[in-house]
């Protein structure tokens, strides 16, 4: 049964890659920072870059741990490749050379982080479970500043949803993973009527997941960040006694969580940029002042990815309203 389980979740995955593949994708904007990470820069900056994610460096070492702490994660892999996936990295990492998967792993998110999505995307769902991470991590930015129809993004959410939804149990309780799944619900959520919000079930179920990354990880900057942002957008709907009240949430704690995340990594764009929708939200009026502060710290960031730069371009554009 176990094999039988994963050949219908590979069989899933794939179709679901292969109908991605189809759409069309919208380039990173021309007019924002470009950046080259090619060669050894890449590993010089991973500090930089992973400063927000708290990822190790891909390399060899790292995919050797992931196949021996996940091991369903070799099942999977030699299924993909008697479905007919005959990419070399792969066929090689499941003979324990794990040199090919680094470098190509390591290419999915050079790709990723010089804001060539598609190509970062496709790449990392050729590599097998090593590269889905990444490509999906790819596809949540892609989709949140990419994508500008509102429903074309839900549908987009959902098809990462169901990606994860196979991956989860063939990784279970991968930090990484939890999040980007946490991710995409709380981006799904902020699209969402709030009727449908109410009764989605998704609501507290992210919370308590990003409630116990945070407990597990106290020093990343994104989980509070989140989850303040969580906070707020449920403070906007239902206000702040119904949402203390009925989902636990507080305008104080939301606020505390976002001072939080920037006192552990303060050249984010994505928290200031984060921070301020959350305070317009609660109550843009009365925090008017803090919030053009944010947008105005967030201009003067330096971004070192296509990523941060689509945040602060956000934060730019903001500045001029207040």
């Amino acid at each position: 049964m176990r094999y039988l389980y994963i050949l219908l979740s590979i069989l899933c995955l794939q179709t679901t890659a292969a109908e991605e593949t189809k759409q069309n994708w919208q380039a990173y904007p021309d007019t924002l920072p470009t950046f080259d990470y090619s060669g050894e820069q890449l590993k010089q900056n991973w500090p930089l870059l992973a400063a927000g994610t708290r990822l190790p460096w891909p390399d060899e070492a790292y995919i050797a741990q992931m196949i021996e702490q996940y091991p369903q994660l070799h099942d999977y892999g030699e299924k993909l490749i008697a479905e007919g996936n005959d990419h070399p990295a792969l066929k090689a990492a499941l003979n324990n050379d794990f040199e090919l998967m680094a470098k190509d792993v390591q290419n999915v998110w050079r790709l990723h982080f010089e804001g060539q999505y598609q190509q970062a995307y496709e790449l990392g769902m050729d590599l097998g479970p090593a590269g889905y991470l990444p490509a999906l991590y790819s596809k949540l930015i892609y989709i949140t500043f990419l994508v500008s129809d509102p429903e074309e993004k839900i549908r987009q959410f959902l098809e990462v949803n169901q990606l994860a939804i196979e991956l989860k149990p063939l990784a279970a309780g991968y930090a990484f993973l939890e999040f980007g799944d946490a991710y995409e619900k709380a981006r799904r959520l902020e699209l969402m009527p709030t009727s449908t919000a109410g009764t989605s079930g998704l609501l507290s179920p992210t919370m308590d997941t990003l409630e116990a990354l945070y407990k597990a990880d106290p020093d990343s900057p994104l989980y509070p960040a989140m989850l303040g942002g969580m906070h707020a957008g449920v403070i906007e709907r239902v206000g702040s006694f119904v949402g203390s009240i009925t989902y636990g949430v507080s305008e104080d704690e939301a606020i505390e969580m976002f001072e939080a995340a920037l006192a552990k990594e303060s050249r984010l764009p994505v928290l200031y940029n984060e921070y301020a929708q959350a305070l317009s939200r609660i109550d843009e009026d009365d925090y008017k002042d803090k919030i053009k502060t944010l947008y105005q710290q967030c201009s003067l960031l330096t971004p070192h990815s296509a990523e941060e730069a689509l945040n602060q371009s956000l934060c730019i554009e903001k500045v001029s309203a207040f």
